[in-house]
C-alpha cells in the first residue's frame, strides 16, 4: 500500500523513539518502483542490487571511456581511489536507496551533456523527479554555458512531475506533490538535525557546536563531542553561509573557465554536493564514485597521493572498527565528512595545477 499513497515507513525524530513514520517520495518514483512491489521481497531485492551492480559497471566503464580514470593509471594509483570509494558503494548497495540510481542517472547527464543535450537533459531530468538533489547541477550546467541542457531539463521536468496525473489524477498528483514538498522543506531546512549522524558540513558543525539531542532519535547512544553551546538557528545560518559562499565560489570558477568546465570539475560538483547539502547519509557518499576515479589521474602529484591515502584510510576506519560503541563515536566525529574534504582538496590541487600547466 505505502508505493501508491507515496510512503514508506522509517524512523526518525518526527516519529518519536523508535515509532515508525511515513517518508514521501514524488509521485513518479512511486509508478517506476510500482514493479519491484510487486515481486516477492527477496526477489525484489534480488534484481534492485543486480540492477545496481550492471549500472555500476557500465558507469565504471563510461568514465573510463570519457578520460575520467585514465587508461593508462597504474594499479599502485588507482587502488587509494577504490579503497577509499568502496564502503560507500557497499553501504549503499546494502541500504537498498535508490541514490545510486539517480546518481548514475547525474552522471550520465553530465558525461552527455557536451555532445547530446537532448539525452543528457532526460537523464538529469528523469534524476531530478526522483530526487531533489540533482537540481544542484542545474545552476553549475549554467556557469558551464551548457544552456540547452539547462533549458531542455527543466521542461521535461515539469512534464515529468504532472505525468503521474494520468494514473493518480490531477487532483492525487497535486496533493502528493504538496505532502512530498511540505515534507522536504521542513526536513532540509529545519534547524533539528535528522535521525542519523549527518556527514555533510552542516552535520558536521551541528555536532561540535551545538548540543545535539540524541534522545529525539531512534539510536539515543551517539556521544556529544560539541566543543561549545550555540544556537542551533545561529548555527543553520552560518553553514547557510559558507555553503553558499563556497557553492558562488565554484560557480564563478566554473564560468570563468572559456571552454566550459574542465572534466575535473564534474567530479568536484559531486565533492561540493556532498559536503554542502543538508543532510549526507553515509550511503550517499556513494555520489564520490566520479571524483574517487577522477582522483587517479592525479596521483602522481605527491602533495594528492598523502591527501587521497587519508581519505580513504579516514574511510575505511569506521566499518572496520570493532564493537557499536566505536562506530558510533566515529560517525559523531565525522570521518566521512573529512575523507570527503580530503578528497574535495585533492581534486582541487589537481584542477589548478593542471590549469597552469596548461597557461
Amino acid at each position: 500500500r505505502g508505493v501508491f499513497d507515496g510512503t514508506r515507513p522509517v524512523y526518525g525524530p518526527a516519529s518519536g523513539l523508535g515509532w515508525p513514520m511515513h517518508y514521501r517520495y514524488p509521485p513518479l518514483f512511486l509508478l517506476l518502483f510500482a514493479p519491484f512491489a510487486m515481486l516477492p521481497l527477496g526477489w525484489g531485492a534480488a534484481v534492485w542490487v543486480l540492477l545496481k551492480v550492471a549500472v555500476l559497471v557500465w558507469l565504471v566503464r563510461a568514465l573510463q571511456k570519457a578520460g575520467v580514470w585514465p587508461h593508462n593509471s597504474s594499479f599502485i594509483h588507482v587502488l587509494p581511489c577504490l579503497l577509499f570509494i568502496a564502503p560507500y558503494i557497499v553501504e549503499e548497495f546494502r541500504y537498498g536507496n535508490a541514490q545510486f540510481f539517480v546518481f548514475a542517472l547525474t552522471a550520465a547527464g553530465l558525461l552527455l551533456a557536451g555532445a547530446a543535450p537532448l539525452p543528457a537533459a532526460g537523464s538529469l531530468a528523469l534524476a531530478i523527479s526522483i530526487k531533489v538533489w540533482p537540481l544542484f547541477f542545474i545552476p553549475y550546467l549554467a556557469a558551464g554555458r551548457h544552456w540547452r541542457v539547462v533549458s531542455y531539463t527543466m521542461i521535461i521536468v515539469l512534464a515529468l512531475t504532472f505525468l503521474p496525473s494520468f494514473y493518480f489524477g490531477v487532483a492525487g498528483n497535486v496533493g502528493l506533490l504538496h505532502q512530498w514538498f511540505t515534507q522536504e522543506f521542513h526536513t532540509q531546512l529545519n534547524e533539528n538535525e535528522i535521525w542519523f549522524p549527518n556527514q555533510s558540513l552542516r552535520g558536521f558543525l551541528m555536532r561540535y557546536l551545538t548540543v545535539v539531542d540524541y534522545s529525539q532519535v531512534p539510536d539515543g547512544n551517539y556521544p556529544q563531542v560539541n566543543i561549545t553551546t550555540v544556537n542551533p538557528a545561529s548555527i543553520r545560518l552560518l553553514w547557510m553561509i559558507i555553503a553558499g559562499t563556497l557553492y558562488g565560489g565554484f560557480l564563478l570558477l566554473v564560468f570563468s573557465r572559456k571552454n566550459g568546465p574542465a572534466p575535473v570539475d564534474h567530479a568536484l560538483a559531486f565533492c561540493l554536493l556532498a559536503l554542502l547539502e543538508p543532510f549526507t547519509q553515509k550511503y550517499a557518499l556513494a555520489v564520490l564514485l566520479w571524483p574517487a576515479l577522477a582522483a587517479a589521474a592525479f596521483m602522481k602529484d605527491r602533495r594528492i597521493r598523502i591527501l587521497i591515502y587519508c581519505a580513504a584510510v579516514l574511510a575505511l576506519i569506521q566499518p572496520l572498527a570493532p564493537g557499536a560503541a566505536t562506530q558510533r563515536l566515529l560517525q559523531v566525529l565525522g570521518l566521512d565528512f573529512g575523507a570527503a574534504t580530503l578528497l574535495t582538496a585533492g581534486l582541487f590541487i589537481g584542477r589548478q595545477t593542471r590549469s597552469v600547466t596548461t597557461v
